[in-house]
């Protein structure tokens, strides 16, 4: 190795320029130093076109393991998250951390030395139906909304007294919830209820939280009537709808085995 080359090694090594050379110093002080501190951990992250499922083998294989920095903030249930240098975390992404799972919601457009991300912890796993019979099953935040207009429009010709509880939730775009509407009914409390209360979704604003086909979305949902055909016992409303119970339908081979499997099941 020439003289020449041994000089031109060394000035890669540090950066062609001061900015290089800054960049490079900030890097190795990042790698060197953070794996020391008490925010350094490792989480799961499922991205969100592959969230789905997660026990699948094929889902698991492109679960990642990474190492990050997370900050705690005054609000305990929302944390900074900071990747290593030249790592990402995408937008909408599911991360298991502490038995918990959390919500990328939102994710800093300058990723020049590592990516920055908000999380918000998860406190439901919403459950619904889609027109091809598959059940889903997402990981979401619910939270109250009675500070948000409902996105509909009524008049006062009311007869009987309704349920006024309104609520919003913000949970990952993807191919399956991208096709959500104002035809979706949900049940959505507590899980040891017996009798789950019903919301439809009435404001499906789908452009205040993505980004180059990427993000979250928030809709607010207001309390509905249940009817007869929601599943209380699985948390699935219209549920009776797709599978129909065994004295609603007659007694084939066929429909039998439909209503034990209850369809396709697909987690997101």
């Amino acid at each position: 190795m020439s003289a020449w080359s041994t000089y031109q090694d060394r000035i890669d090594a540090h950066g062609g320029s001061k900015r290089d050379a800054a960049y490079n110093r900030e890097v190795r002080y990042i790698n060197s130093k953070l794996p020391d501190n008490l925010s350094y951990q490792m989480v799961d992250i499922y991205p969100r076109e592959y969230g789905f499922n997660i026990s699948s083998d094929d889902v698991v294989q492109h679960r990642i393991f990474q190492n990050v920095a997370i900050i705690d903030s005054d609000n305990l249930n929302e944390k900074t998250i900071c990747s290593m240098p030249t790592e990402d975390i995408p937008l909408g992404s599911l991360i298991f951390w502490m038995d918990n799972y959390w919500l990328v919601t939102e994710r800093d457009a300058n990723t020049t030395l590592y990516t920055k991300g908000k999380l918000l912890q998860c406190n439901h796993l919403l459950k619904w139906i889609t027109a091809e019979h598959e059940i889903i099953e997402q990981w979401c935040v619910v939270e109250d909304g009675t500070k948000y207009l409902t996105g509909e429009y009524e008049d006062r010709n009311f007869v009987v007294t309704r349920g006024d509880s309104r609520i919003s939730v913000q949970l990952a775009k993807n191919k399956y919830t991208s096709i959500l509407n104002r035809e979706n009914r949900f049940l959505i409390d507590d899980e040891d209820s017996p009798h789950k209360l019903a919301y439809l979704l009435t404001k499906p604003f789908k452009k205040g939280a993505t980004y180059n086909g990427e993000g979250t979305y928030k809709f607010v949902l207001q309390e509905v009537t249940a009817t007869e055909y929601d599943n209380h016992e699985l948390g699935i409303a219209d549920y009776y709808h797709h599978f129909p119970k065994e004295d609603d339908v007659p007694s084939t081979d066929d429909t039998k085995q439909d209503t034990e499997t209850g369809g396709k099941k697909v987690w997101l």
